[in-house]
Parts: C-alpha cells; sequence; structure tokens
C-alpha cells in the first residue's frame, strides 16, 4: 500500500493543505507525545471542526478559512465560559480557559482597538471616495463588511463593530 500512496504522490502532486491545518497536526503530534490529554482533546476538537466545515464545503480550506473556524469556536467557547461563571462550576470554567487559551495559539496576535478604529476610518474614506455609502442602517453594514475584508481575524467582531459605529457616529 505505501507504494500505491508514493505512486499517486508522485504522479498527482502532493495534496495542498492549509499552513494552519499543518501546524495543528503537528502540535497534535507533538501533544500525544507528551501525553497532554486536556490539551489534546482540545487540538483534536479544533481539527475536527476544521475536517467538517471541509467536509460541508467538499473543498480544502485555506488558512483565512480556517481562522474563521477557529473564530467560530472561540465564540462558542466564550458562550460556554459565561453560562460555566454564572452556574459556578470551577471545572468547566477551567476547561473553557484551555480551550481558548490553545485556540488563540493558532490565531494571529489581536489588533488594539486604536489600531482597528484607524482602519474602519480608512475604510469609511474609501467608500465615501468611490461614492458607494449608503444612508441609515445600510451604512454599518457596507463598513462593517469592508472593515472585516481589511481586518480579517485580527480583531474580534465586537471590537470592529464599536469602532464602526464610533466612525459613523451611532
Amino acid at each position: 500500500m505505501p507504494e500505491l500512496r508514493l505512486f499517486l504522490v508522485k504522479t498527482l502532486g502532493s495534496p495542498q493543505m492549509s499552513e494552519l491545518k499543518a501546524k495543528l497536526q503537528k502540535s497534535i503530534t507533538e501533544t500525544m507525545k507528551a501525553k497532554d490529554a486536556p490539551r489534546l482533546q482540545v487540538l483534536r476538537l479544533m481539527f475536527n471542526n476544521i475536517r467538517k466545515k471541509e467536509i460541508d464545503d467538499r473543498k480544502d480550506l485555506t488558512d483565512a478559512e480556517v481562522e474563521k473556524v477557529f473564530l467560530t469556536q472561540i465564540k462558542q467557547t466564550q458562550e460556554s465560559l459565561e453560562q460555566a461563571k454564572s452556574a459556578n462550576r470551577a471545572d468547566a470554567i477551567a476547561e473553557a480557559e484551555l480551550e481558548l487559551s490553545t485556540i488563540k495559539q493558532f490565531l494571529p496576535e489581536q489588533m488594539a482597538p486604536e489600531q482597528v478604529e484607524k482602519l474602519v476610518n480608512d475604510a469609511l474614506a474609501e467608500i465615501k471616495a468611490a461614492g458607494t455609502l449608503p444612508q441609515g442602517g445600510a451604512a454599518m453594514g457596507a463598513l462593517m463588511k469592508a472593515a472585516m475584508v481589511k481586518i480579517g481575524s485580527r480583531a474580534e467582531g465586537k471590537v470592529i463593530q464599536a469602532a464602526v459605529k464610533k466612525s459613523l457616529g451611532l
């Protein structure tokens, strides 16, 4: 069987894998060797979320798409953390905090709110210069979309939304 795989790789080429996904697989291997069961559980959950998204979309994910999967997982974990805190469950709090810290290791460093505001203001200036800024509430949607393209996963949606509201004077 290894011969067949080698033949396929030579003839078809090696499949391209997202750098983040490859980094995650390497971390899983290292964590297995270190016998760190709680961290391994989080890493496997992250990998399974990526695979689920790939199966749903029927394609390999890019790094940007993998980051979106991680951001979704962070949002869900933060909700679980809040529920655990309100229920005063120390075990669930520790588990959620471990999950958050592990996922954040795979994401780019988060931007400061001042940097986010600057990029949102730049996006607003571009939209105004193009003359495509809608009126009212639609302006917020258009600016959020433009800001998300510039910022990506380097800031949380709440921070971007606050900067957009500030820029539009809402």
